[in-house]
Order: structure tokens, then sequence, then C-alpha cells
């Protein structure tokens, strides 16, 4: 059986910590809670690590509109009358053959075992989120299975209309960047030295403009192999450091801060945080569980920390409004609604209007940034490219001009 080690305190405040053995890390957790140990981290030991991975083969491949069409199917069954293990079993005739198959099985087998289904679903933390798995759990107490897959895949599907639409916006530059980078090197390399040719000998009475322009392409053919494999170590030196803990943490810093783009993945990651939490909230999850749940799920390292230190002070006693007053990224406003809502009691609620309150602000910079970035790519292009044209162009002005005269 898997082995977790955890930090907890008890109730007198005492920080401890140790080894449990347990079928799933929400067992485990279970088991803390029941020794009256409240649980601040809690992570597979490495045999379980490994254990976890024999379980999954595949995992990593499963698409998101797999999981959401699972969780839809099962959730109309369910309303239906049909139980989960015959909802199931119903489940997997219309799944194809691939990761997701496997994994669904397996959690048919856990479930006709005697395993809950949200215990079941846990084994798989690759397939399926902490949220979608601790939204299973407080239905499983409540009976109201059903509704909290439908709110699950309709999460999850505006989770990945979210991502589409970044995507979408994000990619546009980078492919007019490339194209850009292309047809200069192409000019620089295959059209400028028939120039050069025409103008060798009078390098001496060509403008600056000319001149650099003609140099840079002679370096550029002269030098081809010292630019191809200082590329080529340049991208798998940033592959290679993006990959480390500093680099990740290095990325998430510029989403957040790039000209442009910075504010729309501001509003994404608040979005996607304030959608999860109001999701957890509102399900009965515990605000300290949805916390942590919120800082593994939404993406990037700066925001997991806004959340990791509200854990920590919401451990001291603090009102979840107190601890994200201060912090970066969450505007005023956002946090005087959240406020209200906690003294109403109303945070779920709150929280929920204030993500279709964020939604829309992501969805209008999305359609700024996009309706902004196709004209400037345009103008850089022009500018790069008619720049070069110009410079090559420039003596042939010059010569016309002194014979008109």
């Amino acid at each position: 059986m898997p082995k977790f080690n955890y930090t907890a305190r008890d109730n007198n405040g005492t920080a401890t910590a140790g080894e449990i053995v347990a079928r799933t890390e929400m067992e485990a957790a279970q088991l803390l809670r029941a020794e009256g140990k409240f649980v601040t981290r809690l992570t597979p030991a490495r045999d379980a690590m490994e254990a976890a991975v024999v379980v999954q083969p595949g995992s990593r491949r499963v698409k998101s509109d797999e999981v959401i069409y699972f969780a839809n199917q099962l959730a109309g069954m369910i309303d239906s009358g049909v139980s989960i293990a015959d909802a199931l079993e119903a489940s997997i005739d219309g799944t194809p053959p691939g990761a997701f198959r496997r994994t669904v099985e397996d959690v048919i087998h856990r479930v006709q075992s005697g395993s809950p289904f949200s215990a079941s679903l846990a084994a798989h933390p690759k397939v399926f989120s902490p949220l979608f798995i601790h939204l299973v759990q407080a239905s499983e107490s409540t009976g109201m299975l059903g509704p909290m897959l439908r709110q699950v895949a309709d999460y999850l599907g505006n989770q990945r209309e979210l991502k589409k639409k970044i995507k979408g916006a994000v990619t546009y530059p980078c492919c007019m960047l490339l194209f850009a980078v292309g047809a200069t090197v192409f000019l620089l390399t295959f059209v400028l030295p028939k120039f050069a040719a025409i103008y060798a000998g009078k390098e001496a009475i060509l403008p600056l403009p000319t001149r650099i322009v003609m140099g840079t392409s002679t370096w550029m053919i002269t030098h081809w192999h010292v630019l191809l494999f200082t590329t080529i170590a340049a991208v798998i030196g940033a592959i290679f450091y993006f990959r480390t803990t500093r680099g990740q943490h290095t990325a998430d810093w510029l989403r957040l801060n790039v000209p442009l783009l910075g504010s729309m993945f501001q509003k994404a990651c608040l979005t996607r945080s304030l959608r999860t939490l109001g999701t957890m909230i509102s399900a009965g999850v515990s605000v300290l569980e949805a916390v942590l749940i919120t800082r593994d799920v939404v993406g990037n390292r700066l925001f997991g920390q806004i959340f990791e230190d509200a854990h920590r002070r919401l451990e001291r006693g603090e009102q979840l409004s107190q601890c994200l007053l201060d912090a970066p990224y969450f505007p005023r406003p956002v946090w005087q609604m959240l406020n209200a809502g906690e003294r109403t009691g109303q945070l779920g609620p709150a929280m929920d209007r204030v993500a279709k309150m964020c939604e829309s602000d992501l969805q209008h910079a999305i359609r700024s940034i996009t309706q902004f970035i196709e004209p400037a790519m345009i103008v850089i292009m022009g500018i790069i490219i008619g720049g070069i044209a110009l410079a090559m162009l420039l003596p042939i002005f010059q010569i016309s001009k002194i014979m008109a005269h």
C-alpha cells in the first residue's frame, strides 16, 4: 500500500511530521484528520510515486475533452437514477480504446472492489484534477453527485475555452514574428548578394544604411555556421533552463509582466483562481482546502505563492479577504466584493460573480490585444523589410538624382 509523507499541526498548533500508509492521498488526509491533525502538506513517498506510474499507463496523453465528456455522460445517467457502478459500466462502451479507456476501466475495478468513487478517481491524479476529485468527494456526502459532475464538466469546459482563446491570442503574433525573421534572413542571404555584386568596389561612396545592410548580409553568409550553431545552442539552453524550477518561475514572471500580453495573463490567472475558489466553496469544500487546490491548479507559480501565503495566514485564523488584501495582481474592487461576500456569508456566490466579471474583462482584453497586434505586426514587418529594401535602393536614388542635375 502506498506511503505518504506529511506535515501537520495538532489542536494546540504544534507542528508534526511523519509518514502514513493509505490507499490514496485523500484517504491519508482523512486518516490524519481523524487523529486530530490538520494537514499542511501531504506528498507521496518515492515508492508510492513509482506505484502511481504503474497504475496510470499513458495518462499524460488523456485529452481534456475526454474528461469533460465522461463527466457529462455520468451526470446525465446519475440524474436519471442510474447507480454510479452501472453508469461507469455504461460509459465505458462509448469510450474509444486508449489511455483514458484504461483509466476508466481501473476506476470501475476500484469502485467494484468497494472503494469510494472519489478515492478511485484520486488514484489517477494526472487525469482527474484535485478540483474534480474534491467536488466528487463533497457530493458523495450530500447525495448530489449528478449535479456536481455537471458542474465539474461546465468548469472544465469553461477552462478549455479560456485556454483556446488565450492560445489563439498568443499564437498569431508568434507566427507573424517567425515569418518576419524568416523573411529578413531570406532577404539578407539570398536577395542582397545580387545587389552586392552591383555595388562591388563602390563601398566607400555608398550611404551608411546600405553599408550596414550589406555588411550584415556578408557576415551572415560568411559565418552562417556560427549563426546556426549559436541559434541551436540558445534554443536548447532555453529549453533546459525553462525546465528548471528557477526557469519555470522566470517564465511565469514573464507571462505576467511582458508588455501588452502580461495584463491578459494576469486576468486569466485571476479568473481561473476565483472560479476555482468559488466552485469549491459553493460545493462545501473548506476554505483551507479550496485555497490549496487553487494554488495547484491556477497554472502560475507567482499566483500559486499568493495562495500559499494565504493558506498560512488562514491557519493563523485570518479571514480570506484579509489574506488577499495586499496580494499583487488582485485589484481593489475584487477584494472589496470578496470582503462583502465574506461578511454576508456568501463567499462562494460572491467569488462566482467576481469570476464572471473578471472573465468579461479577459474577453475584452483578448479582443483588444488581437485587434491591436495585427496592425502592429504589419507595421513592424513593413519597417524591417521596407527598411532593407530602401537601404539597397538608396544608391540608385542618389545616382538618379545626380544624373537629373
